[in-house]
């Protein structure tokens, strides 16, 4: 029995993981990163450019024809509910959990839903991929336990499950969407 159902799946479930690894690998050194970016006034326009990708992966995830109407409205009331939050969070490294483990949850999602379009049994998809993405937020926190100048923080983790519910709720809202009137 092969691991994965497609080569999509496979890519999905490779890009799920290359970006966690990041997320690990850059714990120690991510705020000096950010530092020169926040300084010369970067930040901002990198944030958005951020939120601007995980809007197109959510809009576009498994698109293949132009949307009609109802997706249009639906693609727009996520945005509009994503912009809402995103810009209600006054710290960018809270922001940065929901764009990083949006991704990730849509990753996860997007792997999922393929291997369950082959035929094969995924248990609550949906389900899984918040307990997934939360538990690998989990695991991020206390990899930072280890780090100086680094905290566990337990809003981080909410951030990030908050992150998985919004990807998996605007990802089956707009498959919603694109069964209407079809």
């Amino acid at each position: 029995m092969r691991l994965f159902v497609s080569r999509r799946e496979r890519w999905l479930w490779a890009c799920a993981v290359l970006v966690v690894s990041v997320v690990y690998l850059t714990l120690g050194v991510v705020r000096d990163l950010l530092q020169p970016l926040e300084a010369s006034g970067w930040g901002p326009w990198l944030f958005l450019s951020g939120c601007f990708l995980v809007l197109v992966f959510v809009l576009t995830q498994g698109m293949s024809t132009m949307p009609r109407w109802s997706e249009i409205v639906a693609g727009t009331a996520i945005a509009a509910v994503y912009g809402f939050i995103l810009m209600s969070i006054a710290k960018p490294e809270e922001r940065m959990h929901l764009i990083i483990y949006g991704i990730v949850a849509l990753l996860i999602y997007a792997a999922l839903l393929e291997r369950s379009a082959s035929g094969r049994k995924v248990f609550a998809s949906p389900l899984v991929v918040i307990v997934v993405t939360t538990v690998l937020g989990l695991i991020d926190e206390c990899l930072q336990l280890a780090l100086p100048d680094r905290v566990f923080d337990v809003r981080d983790i909410l951030y990030d499950a908050l992150a998985a519910a919004m990807a998996v709720t605007a990802n089956a809202s707009l498959r919603w969407a694109r069964g209407l009137f079809r």
